[in-house]
């Protein structure tokens, strides 16, 4: 006999309901286990295993008033090594060492701009004249954030633009189904920012990349809810916005397998902006 399923209203994310480090690691925990099983495998395909390896570079931290971030972390070389500090506020502040790429998108950096000296002035300028800097998140209702900086490289030919060592924030809803699914989906900003750190245009100002990278974050989010909430014998009792996302998406790309799943287009941005969901980008 199955277990009875609740339904429930979906719950309010708030960075007033604090997450403590052990329950930040118990996300995390859930995360990566949950991108290991054979559903969520054949569902998301290869884009699973990058989203694996990403979440194993998080590291839980904690914010703490008057430090830079990762001050009070034990071991004082993390920001030399693969790791995304993982919090839970809204506001932090870091300086160059914190945001310097990590050494998997150096790697990736280095190759794309082989013939480029530019790059050793850019972590120059990290390593000794990049100011403390205040992130701070206002939204109202924001679940999470994945915060990156950008290195705008000029010669006399062309300019691109770097991506620096990602952040991730998330808040407590109080279901941990829906908490893992946001982390999920910071996780895939996250790892947008690892595989793509060189662009040639602004990744900030292009409504094109920034809508791609959601469209593949939400459906990464609803396929985690989904498989989440269901073990969890949940059933809620309206559409999130990954939801509507998701379907708008699908309808017009096709399944998340098919080629193109999270290809940005005039019909896409039409149906988005129908269903009121322009404000996704």
């Amino acid at each position: 006999m199955r277990e009875r399923m609740y339904t429930m209203r979906q719950p309010i994310s708030s960075y007033d309901k604090t997450i403590d480090l052990d329950s930040l690691k118990g996300m995390k925990d859930r995360l990566i286990d949950t991108l290991e099983k054979p559903e969520i495998i054949d569902t998301l395909g290869a884009l699973a295993s990058g989203l694996y390896d990403t979440a194993q570079m998080l590291e839980p931290m904690e914010y703490v008033e008057g430090e830079e971030l990762g001050d009070s972390h034990p071991d004082l070389d993390w920001p030399d090594k693969n790791i995304i500090p993982l919090i839970c506020s809204n506001k932090f502040v870091v300086s160059g060492r914190q945001v310097s790429p990590m050494p998997v998108q150096k790697d990736r950096i280095e190759k794309t701009l082989a013939d480029d000296m530019c790059v050793d002035d850019i972590y120059r300028y990290l390593e000794e004249d990049y100011p403390p800097t205040k992130i701070e998140r206002t939204d109202v209702g924001v679940a999470g954030f994945c915060y990156t900086n950008i290195c705008k490289m000029e010669d006399a030919w062309t300019s691109s633009y770097v991506r620096l060592r990602p952040v991730i924030s998330v808040t407590q809803s109080g279901l941990t189904c829906v908490n893992t699914a946001t982390l999920g989906h910071e996780t895939s900003h996250a790892y947008d920012h690892i595989v793509n750190p060189v662009s040639e245009i602004n990744p900030t100002e292009s409504n094109q990349i920034k809508l791609r990278s959601e469209l593949q974050a939400y459906a990464v989010d609803k396929v985690i809810q989904d498989y989440l909430a269901y073990n969890d014998r949940i059933r809620f009792s309206s559409p999130s916005v990954q939801d509507l996302v998701e379907e708008v998406r699908r309808e017009v790309n096709g399944p998340l397998w098919s080629e193109g799943a999270f290809d940005v287009n005039d019909d896409l941005i039409e149906q988005l902006d129908r269903a009121g969901l322009r404000c996704i980008y």
